[in-house]
């Protein structure tokens, strides 16, 4: 979430607003007179963008002088500042390009490490707004019914790149006609374990025909994936639960991961129907372990909404679906379902466990429950 205000136009324009304006040579008592008994705004002024006393000073107003009222940088400045603007204790930015604005929004969501101190720590704040409008997200989208409108409603909401992780699976492939359908901005990407159903993969190009996008293939670590089948064979997750994690975790849990870092925003085809663990999957959340806002636009959605939709929509589905191929994994690891098993049933077969999940969706902050 952008946590800096963004005011175009000369933020000098009315003198009266402003109470103090200082240049970047102010010495200890210019400050010393700012901050005293002043709750109006303090403007300090970028002569040239490689000047960077500016600051000093907002950072001495903070910590040294407890000024706790509006400071705002006014002059030359370019958007690579602001995510430091922030840190050092600004709240407004003064663009004189109302075009910049959203290269500046773009700028406060680059950086994702910080290495120094600073008044504010920039990913605490960004994070917990972000939880706050993940919160807020749910409650909205309650209230939408189109799944289009949805698609929309998240994309006005989530600022930064948003990505989908398609299956090809119903539910997605729902989720990827209304995205078409909306033209929203979504960066879409399917894991290619190495070892998917032909199906899946013929998924791919024809849903990428039908709907004019494009869906990446992310591979896992080839050095991983080398590794794993020598240290437990080429079927060695059917030895173990704690084998079949480790695949999954490689083939899919990690790739997963590493396309998630930049991204501010995750689309899932999650139900609550699935299963027990997705009994409770809200429409929007907080993913705090990867920093991001996680959006299950069909949560809600009963199977036969579901089905109901591919059917009015046309949408091209998966034909294992119509063999009994209710959940669809990797190809050694998925079975048809049968009659009056739960739709997951056929995943890991060979496993007791009840919950049964290979990692993707499962929430780190509590033991056993998906995400």
């Amino acid at each position: 979430m952008a946590l800096l205000n963004l005011a175009t136009g000369s933020l000098l324009a009315d003198a009266a607003e402003v109470a103090t304006l200082l240049e970047p040579n102010a010495d200890g008592a210019a400050l010393v007179s700012a901050a005293s008994g002043n709750a109006g705004p303090i403007a300090i002024h970028f002569p040239v963008v490689t000047d960077g006393r500016g600051f000093s000073l907002a950072r001495l107003l903070r910590e040294r002088h407890g000024f706790t009222g509006e400071i705002r940088a006014v002059g030359h400045l370019i958007p690579d500042l602001g995510q430091f603007l922030l840190r050092s204790g600004f709240d407004t930015a003064e663009i004189i390009d109302p075009e910049q604005a959203s290269t500046w929004k773009a700028s406060l969501t680059r950086i994702t490490h910080n290495y120094q101190p600073g008044v504010r720590n920039l990913l605490p704040l960004r994070w917990d707004a972000s939880r706050k409008e993940a919160g807020a997200l749910d409650q909205r989208l309650a209230r939408v019914k189109s799944l289009t409108d949805r698609i929309r409603e998240m994309r006005r909401r989530i600022e930064g790149r948003i990505v989908f992780s398609t299956s090809l699976q119903l539910e997605d492939q729902a989720i990827l006609h209304a995205i078409a359908e909306s033209g929203a901005d979504i960066d879409i990407f399917t894991l290619d374990t190495g070892r998917l159903f032909p199906e899946v993969l013929e998924m791919v190009e024809l849903s990428e025909l039908r709907y004019g996008v494009r869906i990446r293939l992310v591979a896992p670590d080839a050095g991983e994936v080398e590794q794993l089948v020598a240290r437990d064979g080429v079927f060695g997750f059917r030895h173990s639960v704690d084998n079949r994690k480790s695949c999954c975790e490689i083939r899919k849990v990690r790739p997963l991961n590493r396309e998630l870092e930049s991204a501010q925003g995750w689309i899932s085809g999650l139900r609550r129907e699935h299963s027990e663990t997705r009994a409770e999957v809200p429409l929007a959340t907080w993913d705090d372990a990867r920093g991001l806002i996680k959006v299950n636009p069909v949560a809600d959605w009963s199977t036969s909404d579901l089905t109901a939709y591919i059917a009015a929509n046309n949408i091209p589905v998966n034909p294992l679906h119509a063999r009994g191929f209710v959940s669809i994994g990797c190809a050694p690891c998925t079975r048809a379902v049968q009659p009056g098993e739960q739709p997951r049933a056929g995943r890991w077969w060979w496993e007791n466990e009840e919950k049964k999940e290979c990692g993707l969706h499962m929430n780190p902050n509590r033991a056993g429950q998906a995400a």
